[in-house]
Parts: C-alpha cells; structure tokens; sequence
C-alpha cells in the first residue's frame, strides 16, 4: 500500500472521529501515521487502550483495501514514540538494579507490544535474563540475576 493511500484512509477514519485532527503518514518510518489533536488524551485512552484499538481498525481498514495484511502504526501525539523511550529506560533501570541487587522484580502488567520492547532492550544485558509470567492481563515481566 502506498502513502497516499494510507494516508486518505487515515484521514477518512479520522474525520468521523475527530475532525479537527491532524493527519500524516510519516517520511522517515513505513506505515507510520502521525495524528496532533486537542482531544488526544481521549484517542490514546488509559494506558494507551483507545489508540491500540484505532489502530486496529485503521489495519482492518487498509488491509481490506489492499486485499492483504498491511502493518500500520498510528501515534497520536508521539504518544508511542516517547513510551517506548519511557519502557526502554525503565527496563534498563530495572535491569541494573537486578543485576547490583541479586534479587529479581517484576515490572507491572502490560501489552505484549511493551513486553516485546522490554525484551528487546534487554537481550543484550548481561548478567540478568527476563521472561513473560502471568496470564491474560496480568502479563508481565520478571527480571532475574543470571
């Protein structure tokens, strides 16, 4: 799917839910639609629930479009770009005081999104190792010293 296309449907599901909201598809990363908006606390939601669920219908949209999946991120006020940053540092963190401590810690339950960039920031850290425990929403992850 091309920008162009992306972005008339990004702006079509956008102008039922929030007219005065801005809307563009990013030139540096693929697929990634950039919305500003007065109301973005209401689009990203508590813990960013509304905006996952945007974005999944923005993706059923453009994957019916295209005949095919098509991997779309949608950020509201770079609300996922500075999250990501936030989740990164805090498993850092975490993950030295693990490793300075010995003793293992548990981050709060979170999307499999997050899970992934935790684990991901951490597979090169050495001296600790982390894993996914819990169930459904109470998915989380557990540092430990190796």
């Amino acid at each position: 799917m091309n920008k162009k296309d992306l972005e008339k449907i990004a702006q079509d599901f956008f102008k039922n839910l929030d007219p005065q909201a801005k809307v563009e598809v990013s030139e540096t990363q693929e697929n990634w639609i950039k919305v500003s908006s007065e109301n973005s606390g209401l689009l990203i939601g508590k813990m960013g629930e509304t905006l996952a669920e945007i974005q999944y219908l923005v993706r059923l949209i453009a994957a019916q479009k295209a005949g095919e999946f098509v991997p779309v991120t949608v950020d509201v006020d770079e609300y996922k770009e500075k999250r990501e940053v936030e989740i990164k540092e805090l498993a850092v963190a975490m993950a030295e005081n693990v490793k300075n401590s010995g003793y293992a810690q548990e981050m709060r339950p979170m999307s499999s999104y997050d899970r992934r960039l935790v684990h991901m920031a951490l597979k090169d850290f050495e001296g600790i190792k982390s894993d996914s425990i819990g169930e459904d929403s109470a998915r989380r992850i557990r540092i430990e010293p190796i």
